[in-house]
C-alpha cells in the first residue's frame, strides 16, 4: 500500500543523509508521479549533494510533475 510505502521510507530515512542516486533509487519504489514528487521533496533537507538534485526529475513519469519539482528547487 502506497501509504505504508511513504511512512516506513519517512521513517528509514528520517535521520538518514542521502545521496541523489539513494533518493531516485526510494522514488522508484513508488508507483504515482505524486508519491515520488511527495517523497522528494521530503528528502530534500537530508540529500547531501544537493547540488545534483535535479536529477531527482528523472524519476517522474509526466513533465508537469517535473515542472512542480523544479519549481521547488527554485524556491
Amino acid at each position: 500500500f502506497s501509504d505504508t510505502k511513504m511512512s516506513t521510507a519517512k521513517v528509514a530515512t528520517k535521520n538518514a543523509c542521502l545521496s541523489v542516486n539513494q533518493v531516485k533509487e526510494i522514488c522508484k519504489l513508488f508507483n504515482m508521479d505524486e508519491e515520488k514528487l511527495t517523497f522528494a521533496k521530503y528528502s530534500y533537507d537530508r540529500c547531501v549533494d544537493k547540488a545534483n538534485y535535479y536529477q531527482v526529475s528523472e524519476v517522474f513519469s509526466f513533465s508537469s510533475t517535473t515542472d512542480e519539482f523544479n519549481s521547488f528547487l527554485e524556491q
